[in-house]
């Protein structure tokens, strides 16, 4: 019974010493986890810090993630709201009952139609891993939103709010894209 009781002793702090020596690795990669999730979230503030519009980048991307998540998401988020403002510009074009708003209003639809094919291309690229075309998509889109913000540039009114749609795009959606592909070079 003594050798029982020895053995029991030996075998207890042999468990001991193991349980000893796991817990601080399991606390060491505990640690290190939650230093990945910060250093992931610290991404989204540089970016958002960087923005126009802090606020409204911490909106559209998410929480945490990498550049490459970050971009994706940017990406597709600027593709969404492209895609609305044109149906809403394609409606201000043909609803419009002056001529010269007429034609001010297919002008900028031309201008965002190029705008969107631009980040429909960077959207199919980041998909496949690519991000090397995201500067030249946001300086294009950035660019044709530009050409028609300044088609209502001293225009009296704005029957159908676009401008603020368009300026939404551009200073928003547009400078996110332009801010992730710069810091992923």
């Amino acid at each position: 019974m003594a050798m029982a009781m020895a053995s029991l002793s030996s075998f207890l702090a042999s468990i001991l010493l193991v349980f000893l020596f796991i817990t601080p690795s399991f606390s060491r990669l505990s640690n290190t986890v939650n230093e990945t999730a910060d250093d992931k979230s610290s991404i989204v503030n540089k970016v958002c810090s960087k923005a126009k519009n802090p606020s409204m980048c911490l909106q559209i991307l998410p929480h945490d993630g990498t550049l490459q998540v970050l971009a994706k998401s940017a990406v597709s988020s600027g593709y969404e709201y492209a895609q609305d403002t044109i149906v809403n510009v394609m409606d201000a074009a043909n609803d419009s009952t002056d001529p010269k708003l007429k034609k001010k209003y297919s002008s900028c639809l031309t201008n965002m139609n190029t705008a969107s094919a631009t980040v429909t291309k960077a959207k199919k690229q980041v998909r496949s891993g690519v991000f090397s075309g995201l500067s030249s998509a946001s300086e294009t889109a950035k660019a044709e939103a530009d050409k028609c913000i300044y088609l209502f540039k001293g225009q009296p009114a704005d029957p159908f709010y676009i401008l603020p749609e368009i300026k939404n795009f551009d200073d928003i959606y547009v400078d996110v894209i332009r801010i992730i592909s710069t810091m992923l070079k």
